[in-house]
């Protein structure tokens, strides 16, 4: 098991430079000049500006722009935005926001995507799987943004059930709206999949030969079924904990939430390549980490994965 961790970590390395240097790239190669949009419509004085590049390292080329950032994300020192803004603070302040979005969505996605799942499976052709199968189908053709759109309008709006937008009212009631826009858009993934793997899997020739020799039903679930029926459903599940990182740039955007997804749209925004590198490097470790934690755990369900 170790060197099958160890093996994962080390293909890991290669992949995050590829992937924080393409990120970069994309937002050095963006147009316009960030200092000045920052100013807006006033008039910055042409050694304030020289200065300012000079402090971001803006009149550097490309390549030293990137290893400067990767070599501030590696000491610890991230130092400021273009606004003054420090980002070591930011980020303790903004942290706590995304988690707490994203603990609620995936709770909600993750027992409602079950509990449906399972129990279509188990009951084919029923009312609750035929109407499971045309309500996630409906989710699924609907784009995430509208869908955020619409529960914010309906919810927010016109029924005045929960706030349109901002953290003001705390957790759980600030949050509760958008993790249930994030967990139906997975929801509909999530309860598909369950569903049919505990389809295939219970008309599997191993599950039948083992009611041929005659074991109960009760053991033939928890031994055979469950087992192999859950080895995709916790494949799905990490990449849905290690990719919430990308709904909640969205969702913070759009119910203005002060987590690390709405700093990223706004250094986005702004073009502050350090920024953005910085949280795309937290976004892989975590995809790694997640990935590694279920990696072990499909492990655990099958050892044959170790060797692999």
């Amino acid at each position: 098991m170790t060197r099958f961790v160890l093996r994962r970590v080390l293909a890991a390395v290669p992949i995050g430079l590829i992937v924080t240097l393409g990120v970069f790239a994309l937002v050095f190669a963006m147009p316009g000049d960030p200092l000045r949009e920052l100013a807006g419509d006033k008039p910055i004085p042409a050694a304030v500006l020289a200065a300012k590049r000079a402090q971001f390292h803006l009149d550097e080329p490309f390549v030293v722009q990137y290893l400067l950032s990767m070599k501030d994300i590696f000491t610890g020192h991230f130092g400021t935005t273009f606004a003054g803004a420090d980002i070591a603070d930011q980020l303790r302040l903004r942290i706590p926001v995304t988690l707490k979005l994203a603990t609620m969505s995936l709770a909600l996605q993750w027992i409602a995507g079950l509990l449906f799942g399972l129990y279509a499976g188990f009951r084919r052709n029923g009312l609750v799987d035929r109407m499971l199968l045309l309500s996630t189908l409906v989710v699924l053709a609907v784009p995430g943004l509208v869908l955020y759109f619409a529960g914010q309008y309906i919810f927010g709006v016109e029924l005045k059930w929960l706030p349109v937008s901002g953290a003001a009212d705390g957790w759980p009631t600030a949050y509760l709206l958008p993790a249930v826009c994030i967990a139906i858009s997975g929801f509909a993934g999530m309860a598909r999949l369950t569903r049919t793997s505990i389809v295939d899997t219970a008309n599997a020739d191993f599950v039948k030969t083992a009611r041929a020799k005659g074991l109960g039903e009760q053991r033939i679930l928890w031994r055979h079924v469950l087992p192999n029926a859950f080895l995709p459903v916790v494949t799905l599940m990490g990449i849905d904990f290690a990719g919430i990182f990308a709904g909640a740039v969205l969702a913070e955007s759009i119910f203005n939430l002060p987590g690390l997804g709405q700093f990223m749209f706004s250094a986005i925004r702004f073009k502050e390549g350090g920024v953005v590198v910085l949280l795309s490097t937290l976004a892989f470790v975590m995809f790694i980490v997640i990935n590694l934690i279920v990696d072990i755990v499909y492990g655990a369900i099958d050892p044959r994965v170790r060797n692999v």
